[in-house]
């Protein structure tokens, strides 16, 4: 069955919303409707995808927050910081020098240190690289998180006549990995086409490097 496709210009927009509303909290619909240059109800459109499809913890409380942060907006980790701090302690993971044990452990609180609008997408990340049922899962996002740390173009290969991406195998230099329901999607700008678009991530069937195409 062919899944719904999502516009990956509105969900960069999103996610610039979400990052303001974490730099930002208290900030009120009319707030962000000027900010964002939308309309009220755009903004209320975008707030329910934020909270109901993609299952982030904001709030409205004395305008629009995430619900637990208490970090001051300039000190909050961004996205990029995120994956990177991901990356560094998934690497230190599988380096023998290192005791595994305290490893892991620091892994399984890495989570709480982050803002809320965070939280999930560090645990999905982890669960996404550690999980050793899921090595085709594992590789693939493993290797999403490489390709935006080193902003390095990336070949998405999709089995033949699947209707989840209407490429193949497209070559995308990817920008952002969110949740979006029970799925994760990659939005990037794709090379055969010369625009940004969004891919669905769950039937991928591998992630290779495509700097030198």
């Amino acid at each position: 069955m062919e899944r719904k496709r999502l516009v990956a210009e509105r969900f960069r927009r999103i996610w610039q919303i979400v990052e303001h509303i974490a730099r930002e909290p208290g900030r009120s619909r009319s707030d962000l409707a000027r900010h964002f240059s939308l309309s009220e109800r755009q903004v209320q459109a975008d707030l329910n995808i934020i909270r109901t499809s993609m299952r982030l913890p904001l709030v409205r409380r004395q305008g629009y927050r995430f619900a637990g942060d208490q970090t001051p907006g300039d000190e909050c980790f961004n996205l990029s910081e995120a994956q990177l701090l991901v990356m560094v302690l998934r690497r230190a993971s599988r380096d023998r020098s290192l005791p595994a044990d305290r490893v892991q452990a620091l892994l399984s609180k890495l989570p709480l240190l982050f803002p809320p609008h965070l939280r999930r997408l560090v645990e999905k990340t982890l669960e996404a690289v550690n999980d050793p049922r899921s090595g085709r899962h594992q590789q693939v996002f493993a290797a999403l998180a490489d390709a935006l740390l080193q902003h390095t173009a990336v070949k998405l290969h999709y089995p033949p006549g699947d209707l989840a991406s209407p490429l193949q195998e497209p070559i995308v230099y990817p920008e952002l990995l969110l949740p979006y329901e029970d799925s994760w999607y990659l939005i990037g700008t794709v090379k055969q086409r010369g625009r940004v678009m969004m891919f669905p991530l769950d039937t991928v069937l591998a992630v290779s490097p495509a700097a030198d195409l």
